[in-house]
């Protein structure tokens, strides 16, 4: 079953050991540069996704909304951005990216934010297309390289 939930100490060194396909390396920080960026990133949530007791990807957003948070010019404050979404090699495919985006989609609708958003690297191999089919649309905005899209949630409330 798979479960999203907050990072804790007895998983920090699990989720430390998950790696990306080789290919995917420059599209992904790796889990631990993630986990310390956090200290210094206002509004940043650390989650580990889970297959039962298993370790398989992690999942870092930031709430735009706290009022110390870095935005960039064109930033939406009222938005959830998932910031790093990644999944174990020998666990793509199966489906816990998609629970990741539901889990940053849950915490988005239930805090009543405007829009979720998130960015890729517009490589081959890029998750663009899975973010696309998952109802996410480019906003035309290239933050820091990366592709932005957005998925406006007007129905909340």
């Amino acid at each position: 079953m798979v479960e999203v939930r907050p990072l804790t100490y007895e998983a920090l060194m699990p989720l430390i050991k998950l790696d990306v396909r080789p290919d995917q390396s420059d599209m992904v920080a790796p889990n631990a540069i993630t986990m310390a960026q956090s200290i210094f990133e206002h509004g940043s949530e650390i989650f580990g996704i889970f297959d039962g007791d298993k370790p398989v990807g992690l999942l870092a957003i930031i709430d735009l909304t706290h009022p110390e948070a870095d935005l960039d010019p064109g930033d939406d404050p009222d938005t959830i951005y998932v910031w790093r979404l990644m999944v174990d090699a020998a666990h793509q495919r199966k489906g816990f990216g998609t629970a990741g985006l539901d889990h940053a989609m849950a915490i988005a609708r239930d805090r009543g934010r405007a829009r979720l958003a998130i960015s890729a690297v517009p490589d081959d191999g890029s998750a663009i297309p899975v973010y696309e089919k998952y109802g996410f649309q480019r906003t035309g905005r290239i933050v820091e390289g990366e592709v932005e899209l957005a998925f406006p949630l007007a129905d909340v409330g």
